[in-house]
């Protein structure tokens, strides 16, 4: 049986799978694989501007891990698959403490 190479489409549409799940990682890595085997410039462009995306949602995402890590002593935001590993018992004000510091964060990025 043939295979036939994959396209920018078919990148693309793995790419937009990737970003539903939040795999920002990975999505990134598709769009920039999709960039690079279109011919068109303009989607092209498209391609490299949702990789970019992708980029700035890894950056929040590795922010709030570290609030949470500091804040929280949270090791990873990551779902595990358990119970025991996924659910803390967190206390009302370092819930507020962390909150606020998410909220500068953001914030102080968009001005």
């Amino acid at each position: 049986m043939e295979t036939r190479p994959l396209t920018h489409d078919d990148y693309a549409d793995e790419a937009e799978s990737a970003e539903r799940a939040e795999a920002w990682p990975q999505a990134s890595a598709l769009w920039i694989r999709a960039a690079e085997v279109c011919a068109d410039v303009e989607q092209r462009n498209r391609y490299l501007d949702a990789a970019a995306k992708c980029d700035r949602e890894v950056e929040v995402d590795e922010l709030l891990a570290g609030i949470a890590e500091r804040e929280l002593r949270l090791p990873t935001l990551d779902v595990r698959g358990s119970d025991r590993l996924d659910f803390h018992e967190v206390g009302v004000t370092a819930l507020r403490r962390t909150l606020r510091l998410a909220y500068r964060a953001g914030r102080d990025a968009a001005k």
